[in-house]
């Protein structure tokens, strides 16, 4: 965009308040920040690869300057700084809970899901000012993308989508056999389809790793028994769509449990630990979603539809734990006239 216009535009809106989309996405960005600020610092504390320790430098430099300016932002529109995560919620004093590899495969995920995320941001964003903030977020999350594929190659554990032949000439749908509900006529996976299955397998591998991880070093036997549903669940469906993979003849990604250490001793608060498998269950969905909207097939459809549900009840038990404990921020939330009305 032009400078004089880009000023312009910053000049008449130097007094316009956040809507309620940037308010929302920016404090959800703090929390998420605050959280990747201490698990990075954590894995620094313990990572010994050089390669991968400048990598984790240049994740947890990036997560600590949105907090820094999340902070200031904050500050001038005299909005309440939450909480989110700090010093409390990490203890880096404790032998290491992961395998360097898997920490270099973390931020490959973080810096996916980082894209995804600012890129749907701005779409709902008319300030300048954050329209500019969210979209060096975007330029940030592709830099980290690329600086953890060049790592995780040089280890030989980027996982690579599966490749399929090249169409050799255009063809038309018969919509009878490819939108039936028959098993035996239906067709062979669609490169969309392809993509949106390794998608949720690769969410589920590393989120069944970190649950594991956890299930290991909770402090209570119920945070404990959580985790471990959680591991059950990711296990179920990485079966599940491995083997539509494995129908096809299509490899599937390999699984990163080998990389959690024996260690029973916790790096991070339950309260963080909570609180991660919350956004984790949040980008399961959104990839459900995306995977649904992409399917053809009626038996990828009615799985990536069950898994919602699945995904969903898994998520509303760790919320009602969150707010048990009294762990759980109240996010920015219209007013609620029916309240004050009957003041």
């Amino acid at each position: 965009m032009n400078e004089n216009i880009k000023s312009e535009m910053q000049k008449h809106q130097q007094n316009q308040r956040l809507n309620a989309a940037e308010l929302g996405y920016l404090w959800a960005q703090y929390l998420g920040d605050t959280l990747y600020v201490c698990v990075l610092g954590y894995f620094l504390s313990v990572v010994k690869d050089p390669e991968i320790k400048d990598l984790l430098k240049k994740a947890h430099h990036i997560s600590q300057t949105h907090v820094d300016e999340l902070t200031e932002l904050f500050s001038s529109e005299k909005i309440p700084i939450p909480v989110g995560f700090g010093e409390q919620d990490v203890n880096k004093g404790v032998p290491a809970l992961f395998d360097d590899i898997f920490m270099a495969i973390y931020v490959n995920e973080m810096a996916i899901g980082g894209m995804k995320k600012y890129a749907r941001a701005l779409s709902a964003v008319r300030r300048q000012d954050i329209y500019d903030h969210l979209s060096r977020c975007v330029k940030e999350s592709d830099s980290l993308l690329e600086s953890s594929n060049h790592v995780i190659l040089s280890k030989s554990m980027l996982m690579r989508p599966p490749v399929i032949p090249y169409p050799v000439k255009v063809n038309f749908v018969d919509q009878k056999t490819f939108i039936s509900p028959l098993f035996s006529q239906m067709h062979p996976l669609t490169s969309l389809e392809v993509t949106a299955i390794q998608e949720i397998v690769n969410t589920n591998v590393l989120g069944k790793t970190l649950m594991l991880a956890f299930s290991q070093v909770a402090t209570t036997q119920k945070l404990r028994s959580y985790f471990f549903d959680g591991v059950k669940l990711a296990s179920k469906q990485i079966k599940h769509f491995t083997e539509l993979l494995s129908e096809a003849d299509l490899p599937s990604p390999r699984l990163l449990d080998a990389y959690v250490t024996n260690s029973t001793i916790s790096p991070f608060s339950d309260k963080l630990m909570m609180y991660h498998t919350s956004t984790a269950v949040t980008i399961a969905i959104d990839n459900c979603g995306a995977g649904l909207s992409m399917s053809f097939r009626s038996d990828v459809a009615v799985e990536f539809s069950q898994l919602i549900g699945r995904i969903g009840k898994y998520g509303k038990d760790g919320i009602r734990i969150m707010i048990e404990q009294g762990w759980m921020e109240e996010p920015p939330m219209a007013t609620d006239r029916k309240k004050l009305a009957e003041k």
